[in-house]
């Protein structure tokens, strides 16, 4: 196990913040982009939700390319190609040159994420490694607060701006430089796993089935927080809450409670199993669906999001450390990559699956449904689990 420097864990930390900005970034100046580029709302959104799509296909690639050469180098060319693609922004007045220059950001950013993960089950054990995949857990939520209100200041003076804000990316490229040790060639790996990478991913599945209820919970978490981001507005209205402003406040609950939950979770991982905190995972987003779909007042929404939130700030560091304490170091690029394909691809297809049922049921009616959806979860893993 090679010992990082404190400058190493500031660097898996700073990283983490920059993985949500992607969007969040020009979330914002949506409306100035439509009109800057002359294209239609719908038009407008893929600039948004382009980068998802390649970050959830490129993840697994990113993933076997580190098992192969090691993290170091796909971390820092992820860092790079991402501020370069995401600051040119700044200057692409061009529609389709803007969505090329997205697609080449989902890549950096499967890079920086996977790697991100990567590092953090590669540098830190045990109770180190708990701790500090809440840590990163917490700069991820952070991130999902501080980037939003950034692009929205600095798209004040016009939509480019915000597109600066990628080049943070290369002082932490520049750091990383220096500061992460190369663990391609880590001399302490156990001599048993010298021929773990003749294992095929089928076979692994195969011996830890376990594996696709950790895909599973990270794809509920976002198919959950984009149904709540998407669909909150419209149940904010009846109590006379339609201030932009004020409904940011709502939505950055969830992103403070996650990083409470992600702040604490070392704490809370000591004294409990991955399968008990992912039980009460569960159990608090079933509460926090069902709250909201019988909301009589607009502090039991704030409840709810908040219940939901620490739900999901405390899945994503147990998925991360327990996936990558069931397989093979040699696995870890690969099995933690797939984390991230289903984090985007819940991200993607949240508004998808939703909007029809919201369609058919109404709001409340939706959140009635991803609550007793929940409850079964629950009751699955119960059983699951336990055998």
């Amino acid at each position: 196990m090679i010992r990082p420097g404190k400058a190493s864990l500031w660097i898996i930390l700073a990283s983490a913040t920059t993985t949500v900005m992607a969007g969040s970034i020009i979330a914002p100046v949506l409306g100035l982009m439509e009109e800057g580029l002359g294209v239609d709302p719908a038009s407008a959104r893929l600039i948004i939700t382009t980068h998802g799509i390649f970050i959830a296909v490129f993840s697994p690639v990113i993933g076997l390319l580190i098992d192969r050469i090691g993290v170091r180098k796909p971390f820092i060319l992820g860092l790079i190609l991402y501020g370069l693609a995401g600051s040119s922004g700044l200057y692409i007045t061009d529609y389709w040159l803007l969505i090329g220059s997205r697609m080449l950001v989902g890549i950096g950013v499967a890079a920086v994420f996977t790697s991100n993960t990567v590092m953090v089950l590669k540098f830190f054990e045990s109770s180190r490694r708990n701790k500090v995949m809440g840590w990163r857990a917490s700069s991820n939520s952070v991130g999902g607060i501080l980037w939003p209100l950034t692009g929205g200041f600095l798209g004040t003076f016009t939509w480019h701006l915000p597109f600066a804000t990628y080049l943070v990316c290369f002082p932490v490229a520049f750091l990383a430089i220096i500061a992460i040790p190369d663990i391609q060639h880590d001399a302490t790996r156990p001599a048993s796993e010298s021929g773990a990478g003749k294992e095929s991913i089928i076979s692994l599945l195969k011996r830890t089935p376990v594996i696709f209820t950790a895909y599973g919970l990270v794809f509920m978490a976002n198919i959950l927080l984009y149904g709540m981001i998407v669909f909150l507005p419209k149940l904010l209205e009846p109590f006379g809450i339609i201030n932009p402003f004020y409904l940011g406040m709502f939505i950055s609950v969830h992103a403070i409670v996650s990083t409470v939950a992600g702040l604490v979770y070392g704490k809370i991982k000591a004294k409990s199993s991955y399968k008990t905190i992912v039980l009460i995972a569960v159990a608090l987003w079933t509460a926090g669906s069902i709250t909201i779909s019988q909301a009589f007042a607009s502090w039991l929404l704030l409840l709810a999001i908040a219940l939901l939130g620490f739900g999901s700030g405390t899945i994503l560091p147990a998925v991360s450390v327990w996936v990558g304490e069931l397989v093979p170091a040699s696995f870890h690029g690969r099995m933690t990559s797939y984390i991230t394909t289903f984090i985007f691809i819940g991200q993607f297809l949240s508004p998808v699956i939703l909007s029809p049922i919201a369609s058919a049921l109404g709001i409340n009616g939706l959140f009635m449904v991803l609550g007793a959806t929940c409850a079964f979860l629950f009751i699955l893993l119960l059983a699951f689990l336990r055998r």
